[in-house]
């Protein structure tokens, strides 16, 4: 049987397996050599080509491989070193080279997704919408040396990422080591960052007036939640503007003085919410630099809430993805590992803009992630052994435009009603439980046996 053929069939029965090789192959070159080469700082190359760690690590993180472990053993030959020189690998990839691999995979994802003909959605037309969130790596085993004999939990690091609203991926992370170090000090890095009419959007942890006026000095915008400790100086009468989804809207100005003497005058727009918060607030205040030309109170208001969208990423790489596993500890494994879950939620991303070359746009909102992960996961294994690295690439157009018209080709050949989420009926509430005096277990068979003796 001709490759063309094993293809063809893989195609025909898995096409979102095949899908999803092909856009790996776009996000994990062997350029990723050259960006280890141009943000290391001390670490070097090695006996390990980077390229080969990071597919390894990638299939770690879209649950191809368990562990590390295994994922060394799947791509042994590849790595060409001992699994003692893998784990040091691992242990010494340099933050700024993590950051690298996801600034790579979000321009990669880009192009894709360009190609595909997915426009970018108008968030705020004349604006490049970004939402800017932290996300701490939860407590890992003691397994190192120095946390064997504490009680304290472990914990190997922050995440802040930066998510692009038009095109729903992941641009931008900035790792933090230290699990105690405040999200405030990428903040520097995230100013520098800024692109032209840039608008972050961001929680009350970044209500940080110098980084307000940076942005500002900086040509940026931003729509960020008041923290109550924020001191300013309010300006004029409160004004109210409308109603928003969730409550009356107003607005007012407020000065704001850095410690260095700087002065920032910003929107101060208010929700008086129909629905208090989880935390009992009965309002929320938003500050903005954007002219109310090009936003009113209510639209920046309404583009807070789209600050959820990072937050349903970031559920997906928790609940889908593996970015995180509890017998990592060193944290340079631990916040690479994130960032490769990361490259592969903007690979989901273009799979399902691929799908909707060929579908109706409802229809792909309405598959299940789970479902979609699963079969991926069980077919990956058998697609790269009936058609190796070499065949594959002789198979797939290696030019943007043919891959992407390979995608297109593929897409028409899923299923999506196959997919479809499931969907529960509303909860009853829960009998009461009598107590069980005579003993704190029950044998099952026994009660279902009563059960059916008294029917």
């Amino acid at each position: 049987m001709s490759d063309a053929s094993v293809l063809q069939r893989f195609i025909d029965a898995r096409p979102l397996c095949v899908l999803t090789r092909c856009i790996l192959g776009h996000l994990m070159t062997e350029d990723l050599d050259e960006v280890f080469a141009q943000c290391r700082h001390r670490q070097y190359e090695g006996q390990i080509k980077f390229s080969a760690l990071a597919v390894s690590v990638a299939d770690v993180a879209l649950g191809f491989c368990p562990n590390f472990n295994q994922a060394y053993r799947h791509h042994k030959e590849h790595l060409a070193a001992s699994l003692v020189a893998y784990y040091g690998k691992l242990n010494r990839v340099e933050p700024s080279i993590a950051e690298g691999v996801v600034r790579f995979a979000g321009r990669k994802a880009s192009e894709l997704l360009g190609a595909l003909g997915d426009e970018p959605a108008e968030v705020l037309p004349g604006y490049r919408c970004s939402v800017l969130d932290g996300n701490h790596l939860r407590k890992t085993a003691k397994h190192l040396g120095v946390l064997r004999g504490l009680a304290a939990a472990a914990l190997p690091g922050t995440v802040v990422a930066k998510f692009d609203l038009q095109q729903q991926v992941f641009e931008r992370a900035y790792l933090l080591e230290d699990a105690h170090a405040q999200e405030s000090t990428v903040l520097g890095r995230v100013v520098a960052d800024l692109q032209a009419k840039e608008l972050l959007i961001a929680d009350r942890h970044f209500c940080i007036v110098g980084f307000l006026a940076d942005v500002a000095a900086a040509g940026g915008f931003f729509g960020i939640r008041q923290h109550g400790r924020l001191q300013g100086e309010l300006l004029g009468k409160r004004r109210k503007i409308g109603r928003s989804d969730t409550g009356m809207v107003y607005e007012q100005a407020l000065r704001l003085r850095t410690s260095d003497g700087r002065v920032v005058e910003v929107r101060r727009i208010t929700v008086a919410l129909d629905v208090p918060t989880r935390d009992g607030d009965q309002e929320i205040h938003l500050l903005s630099n954007v002219p109310d030309s090009d936003a009113g109170a209510v639209r920046l208001a309404q583009l807070y809430r789209e600050r959820w969208d990072i937050e349903n990423a970031f559920y997906v790489l928790t609940m889908t993805l593996t970015c995180e596993l509890k017998s990592i500890g060193h944290p340079r494994a631990a916040l690479f590992l994130f960032c490769m879950a990361m490259v592969a939620y903007n690979c989901r991303q273009v799979l399902y803009a691929a799908l909707r070359t060929a579908h109706e746009a409802a229809e792909v909102a309405a598959m299940s992630d789970q479902a979609v992960a699963l079969e991926i996961e069980q077919a990956m294994d058998g697609l790269v052994t009936a058609l190796p690295e070499g065949e594959w690439d002789r198979l797939v157009p290696a030019t943007l435009a043919g891959r992407a018209e390979f995608l297109r080709r593929v897409s028409r050949q899923v299923n999506v009603g196959g997919y479809r989420k499931s969907r529960r009926g509303p909860k009853k509430p829960r009998p009461p439980r009598p107590g069980w005096k005579a003993c704190r277990h029950v044998a099952t068979y026994r009660l279902l046996k009563d059960q059916k003796q008294r029917c």
